[in-house]
């Protein structure tokens, strides 16, 4: 029996995993399962908001629970485990994060058959903002409760009637007076319109209009009316709204202040009874109050207009004294010579630092007379007139002149800056100015510009056309030499779009899209091309070579041409030439090649193995020269534009299986395999790809020592297939790696010295895939070996 009731519990417990899945998958609350007494923590997800738990752990309260709740929540337990009852409580925990957090638990015993706990089973829910809301709402609350306190304990001691409106015609406040003459209380008045506390319509239209009033004159409105009373009935009351300002100045609200002026008015009428005598005076006395009630409104106007204006005054002055102190620490920053010139006395007053740079001691006295004797000559009489003309008829003074210090006899060169202000008084003015030591600046300047005529001249010297393009409207401005190039005129007008067709229609697309290149990503241009000249119809081939730069805020694409022509022609005879040759050697070739296959088939069961040997030597020879004739054709093609890429649908695994296997039969010193590579589709010229693979794994055999692994692989890669062959060669340096596809580029060292080669094959390579509109890279590690890579475009 005890080992079936265990079962069983097993099978509860398992049960009630399954639940706790499904109840995680369900709902985005903090699930967690407990053991019967709440010490082992068996599952926690905490969705982020507490740490989860995925393996049983005991400590989990510390771990959890917020210290300073730890005591409650325990309590909470021990009552929820004597009882057997459900769980449930706020309090606070410790995020995931680390930080203090809220939350709500729930937990519910799971019983066995006889009513005893096996384990808890729980949810809590994140209820920190919700908590936090509260407390913020508790606050908010207290604040309001202590300024309504504030208002009261200052209105308190007086009868008159207080309050304050919002621009919806709300009442935000009332005193107690206000509430007690309406007969109602805080809660039941504050928030509510007129209507709401008891005005008749034509009274709350009244006050709203006023109150609009208020807002659009921002000015004080004073009236009369009677309202009746909740305890004394109906009375007569003086009131006068006035306008609260923003700090932008703005009326953000209407303050009001009422008296009851009832027995003043009952006094009035009694007075108008008894004589018209009394009621002359008496209306005297009304409008004698009502002016003064107008001036000392207009006096509390002004007064709130000085305040104001005193407000702003301070600021200003604060705001100059600020700007002072600004000044002197940034003219300390800069280390600038100051100084100070009176228009009548000519008293002139400098800081340490100008003295400084006249090579004066900071102890030693400096007149205008003497700062301007250590000009240089040539300056001299040009900065004197300048300074006189500054002083005396508010002139520019803004001068760059170069002086020879006192006591150090440095040369330095100064660039001063003056401005003239006249005296309040207009007695005199007050010239000051800063100077500052731009020698640096200047020598640089100087070395700049001989830079930069050096640069023209051998521009010049070496017959460079040059250009540039403002990248913000396009316009081109070519140099004379370039116009010449392109077959125009000196002073004729040459559009960027002219000198694009004038490029031949081979490379007119190419060389937009690479100018384009440039202005879009930055990137270098650098091509040769032909051009056929606008006027003469010459043919001219130029290497073109440009790059974006900046200066003085704006973006420039500029660069310089060179006549390549001679080169690019003898280039081209030499082409045809090693194609004419190649062609002439293919066919004595091609008969030597089909002799010595007769002479092998003939020797295959000859019992002279010398001369079997020899033809089968003979035979790999002639392979190889074969390989060599056809790679100078192909690049003689390639140069000419006359290599022909024949595409159509092939299996790129079919292909690298064909020549990996045989591969294996004529190379025994290597173990070539093929790694990974699934039936894949592509669009491609099979015998020019079939040449590429072949090419990186002769490489591969050439560059890497006798019984070590080639191995070749394919992979998929989003809309193309990438190509790789791996060797554990020699390896290649990052400063070959970047040239190695260049034309008959080889890598020199003692390792390839014995290695034959012309340096074609993998430039012949590198065409093809560009051709293809793939790409072709390598990844080398020296004395670990290299991977080629290549990618071509999938079937579309």
């Amino acid at each position: 029996m005890p080992a079936d009731n265990s079962n069983l519990n097993e099978l509860k417990i398992a049960a009630s995993e399954q639940r706790f899945r499904a109840l995680v998958t369900a709902t985005s609350d903090v699930i967690y399962s407990l053991s019967a007494d709440w010490e082992v923590m068996r599952k926690l997800d905490g969705r982020g908001f507490l740490k989860d738990t995925n393996e049983p752990i005991t400590g989990w309260r510390s771990q959890n629970v917020f210290p300073d709740d730890l005591e409650k929540v325990n309590k909470a337990i021990a009552e929820a485990i004597k009882e057997k009852k459900i769980f449930q409580m706020e309090h606070r925990v410790l995020r995931a994060d680390g930080t203090p957090g809220w939350t709500f638990s729930r937990a519910v015993p799971i019983l066995d058959d006889k009513g005893e706990i096996i384990e808890w089973f729980g949810a809590a829910s994140d209820i920190t903002e919700r908590k936090q809301a509260e407390e913020a709402l508790q606050k908010t609350k207290e604040r309001s409760e202590q300024q309504k306190r504030f208002y009261e304990t200052i209105t308190s001691g007086t009868p008159d009637l207080m309050y304050v409106f919002d621009l919806q015609y709300r009442f935000t406040y009332a005193n107690n007076a206000l509430l007690t003459m309406w007969g109602k209380t805080w809660d039941t008045a504050i928030g509510k319109g007129l209507l709401e506390n008891g005005y008749e319509p034509w009274h709350a239209e009244m006050h709203e209009r006023e109150i609009d009033q208020v807002k659009a004159t921002k000015q004080p409105i004073r009236g009369e009316v009677s309202f009746p009373h909740a305890t004394l009935g109906k009375r007569v009351y003086d009131y006068i709204f006035t306008p609260i300002f923003n700090d932008q100045g703005e009326v953000e609200a209407v303050a009001g202040t009422t008296r009851d002026v009832t027995d003043r008015t009952q006094w009035e009428q009694k007075l108008k009874q008894s004589s018209e005598e009394l009621q002359a005076i008496n209306e005297e006395m009304a409008a004698t109050n009502e002016e003064l009630a107008a001036s000392n409104e207009e006096l509390t106007a002004t007064n709130d207009e000085l305040a104001f204006v005193n407000q702003q005054l301070r600021e200003a002055q604060q705001k100059v004294e600020e700007g002072q102190t600004a000044l002197r620490l940034a003219i300390d920053a800069a280390d600038f010579g100051t100084w100070f010139i009176h228009s009548v006395t000519r008293e002139f007053i400098t800081n340490v630092r100008l003295k400084e740079l006249f090579g004066y001691y900071p102890d030693e006295d400096l007149s205008i007379e003497q700062a301007l004797a250590q000009i240089t000559d040539e300056y001299r009489g040009y900065v004197a007139t300048k300074l006189e003309n500054a002083i005396y008829h508010n002139g520019d003074y803004d001068v760059t002149y170069p002086v020879i210090g006192l006591h150090d006899n440095r040369l330095r060169w100064l660039r001063a800056i003056g401005n003239l202000k006249a005296d309040p008084s207009g007695a005199f003015s007050a010239f000051t100015g800063v100077v500052m030591d731009i020698t640096d600046q200047y020598l640089a300047a100087q070395k700049v510009e001989r830079a930069e005529e050096s640069l023209r001249m051998a521009v010049d010297a070496a017959g460079l056309g040059t250009y540039y393009i403002n990248a913000t409207d396009r316009i081109f401005y070519p140099s004379p030499t370039l116009k010449k190039f392109f077959g125009f005129n000196p002073n004729e007008e040459v559009p960027y779009e002219a000198a694009i067709n004038q490029i031949h229609p081979d490379y007119r697309e190419k060389a937009a899209d690479m100018v384009e290149a440039a202005f879009t990503k930055g990137e270098r241009f650098d091509m040769e091309y032909p051009v056929i000249g606008y006027h003469d119809g010459n043919i001219r081939w130029v290497r073109g070579i440009g790059t974006m730069q900046h200066y003085d805020g704006k973006d420039f694409f500029t660069g310089v041409l060179h006549d390549i022509t001679e080169n690019k022609q003898d280039e081209m005879r030499k082409n045809d030439f090693i194609g004419m040759v190649s062609h002439e050697l293919k066919t004595p070739l091609t008969s030597l090649n089909a002799i010595v296959q007769v002479a092998n088939a003939k020797l295959k069961n000859s019992d002279d193995q010398f001369l079997a040997g020899a033809m089968n030597k003979a035979n790999i020879q002639v392979k190889r020269m074969s390989a060599m004739i056809n790679g100078f054709l192909n690049i003689s093609r390639l140069e000419s534009g006359k290599i022909l890429i024949e595409k159509s649908d092939f299996d790129i695994e079919e292909l690298v299986r064909e020549i990996t296997e045989e591969q294996e039969l004529s190379v025994t010193s290597h173990y070539i395999s093929l790694t990974e590579c699934a039936p894949i589709t592509v669009y491609a010229d099979r015998d020019k790809i079939n040449s590429v693979i072949s090419n990186l794994i002769n490489n591969a055999v050439k560059y890497s020592a006798k019984d070590t692994a080639i191995s070749i692989s394919c992979t998929v890669n989003k809309n193309e297939v990438t190509i790789s062959v791996r060797d554990e060669g020699i390896g290649i340096k990052p400063t070959d790696a970047d040239k190695i596809f260049d034309r008959y580029y080889r890598v020199e060292s003692n390792n390839t010295r014995h290695i034959s080669g012309f340096g074609i094959g993998l430039y012949l390579s590198a065409e093809i895939i560009q051709h293809h509109g793939g790409r072709i890279w390598l990844e080398s590690e020296p004395g670990k070996g290299s991977t080629f890579y290549f990618t071509l475009p999938l079937k579309n």
